[in-house]
């Protein structure tokens, strides 16, 4: 999301997209005056931040919904489904129907169809007290996400480009954990006036749809490629396998930490929940590092990048596993969560760099489906690679050995240069 420079969709002899000065896109027909800026690029990071509200807000209060449902059969199952459910369903439909809708529907439609759903559907659980309800409440949710993140990296893409788009992705990634964190604290503080309150907190999406209203606007381009089937180019089948195997494999390493942290320092001797949350929160400092620093990587090649993010995570996970003490656990989280913040961000901009406007609806709903296939499997590799070590911990430092081998091996291939920019936007 960002940037001031502007790009006209139509114009140049060879039917690429000229750029204004400094790299930002611009309409060329009835919104020729636009450039996307500021407003655009705000608009866009709180429109990423709502699918993180779906899990964080409610990870307080999870004790309390196994409380209220308790009678229900098979709860022990279907009550974690209520965080977990959105997830899957990003991972099935982003890549399925959220992206080529994104390309043939249209980018600001479907965003915003989406987030009138996503609120909506986030504050049912109010209404009724079944279980399966809300779980079925929470899978058009997940939906929703689906939509809200994919329609929102593209138009990432759309807007910006260049060191622009990189300098949005770092802040996004800046901004995320200090949302995240203010998330948790609201809605563990609903969670004391009742087991749903925390779904209140879906009516935040209702500024952020009325901001995006006034602030989004639908890329030429898309609007062309909407009324013309097929695309002008074709869908770039070898690089995006490329990508979503990459971003897979990234995402297994991601989720140790993103998913498991508090274990990890439970198992390094911190004993209450409130405990736990400092220290979690304090290791987050990491993932702001990392996105600050990916912001200032203009340039950078991408196995560079990726040899960066698996070291961090190599002495991160080799520190934390054989880490004494929560204090010293504590240092290497940080390191850990550095690699975490570099993460994302590259991931986005690298595949943003494959895709062309009329495909990169459809490009970045596979990258998003991928990355949440990713979130799902990490839990039962760890499972599995535990078979073979004594031991949580002693697991966690296997996968940072992993993690360092990858990091020496990205170093060793071919310099591929900075990631180029798609043509024809």
């Amino acid at each position: 999301m960002s940037g001031r420079n502007a790009l006209m969709f139509h114009g140049a002899a060879d039917g690429s997209a000229p750029r204004a000065p400094g790299g930002c896109m611009q309409e060329s027909t009835s919104t020729m005056d636009r450039v996307a800026g500021a407003s655009q690029g705000w608009a866009l990071i709180a429109i990423s931040m709502l699918p993180t509200l779906a899990i964080v807000s409610l990870v307080p209060n999870l004790p309390q919904l196994f409380q209220h449902f308790a009678a229900v059969p098979g709860h022990e199952l279907y009550v974690p489904m209520i965080i977990t459910m959105p997830s899957l369903c990003i991972a099935i439909f982003a890549p399925l129907a959220a992206g080529p809708l994104a390309d043939l529907w249209g980018r600001r439609r479907l965003v915003l169809v989406a987030m009138c759903a996503y609120i909506v559907l986030g504050v049912a659980p109010l209404l009724f007290d079944n279980l399966f309800a809300i779980i079925g409440s929470r899978a058009v949710v997940g939906v929703a996400e689906a939509a809200i993140l994919t329609a929102g990296n593209a138009l990432l893409g759309d807007y910006f480009d260049g060191a622009q788009r990189q300098k949005w992705l770092g802040t996004q990634t800046v901004v995320g954990p200090v949302v995240a964190s203010l998330l948790v604290l609201a809605g563990g503080a609903l969670g004391d006036r009742g087991w749903n309150t925390p779904f209140l907190l879906y009516l935040l999406a209702t500024p952020i749809l009325v901001w995006s209203w006034f602030a989004i606007w639908e890329p030429t381009r898309a609007r062309h490629v909407a009324a013309a089937d097929p695309p002008a180019r074709p869908f770039p089948w070898k690089p995006t396998l490329v990508v979503a195997a990459v971003t897979i494999v990234m995402a297994l390493a991601y989720f140790v930490q993103a998913l498991q942290l508090g274990r990890i320092f439970s198992e390094l001797g911190v004993s209450t929940p409130s405990s736990i949350s400092w220290y979690v929160t304090l290791a987050s400092v990491g993932v702001i590092a990392g996105g600050y620093a990916y912001g200032r990587m203009s340039g950078v090649p991408i196995n560079r990048v990726v040899a960066l993010i698996c070291a961090s995570w190599g002495i991160g996970y080799v520190g934390l596993g054989l880490s004494p003490n929560p204090y010293s656990g504590l240092a290497f989280g940080l390191v850990a969560q550095f690699g975490n913040g570099v993460t994302i961000p590259a991931l986005i901009a690298w595949a943003l760099s494959k895709y062309d406007i009329g495909n990169r609806g459809r490009g970045m709903g596979i990258w998003g489906g991928c990355f949440f296939v990713g979130q799902f499997l990490s839990p039962p590799a760890v499972t599995a690679v535990g078979h073979f070590s004594r031991g949580f911990l002693q697991t966690v430092a296997v996968v940072g050995g992993v993690c360092l081998v990858v990091a020496l091996l990205a170093l060793l291939l071919p310099r591929p240069g900075p990631a180029p920019q798609p043509a024809g936007r």
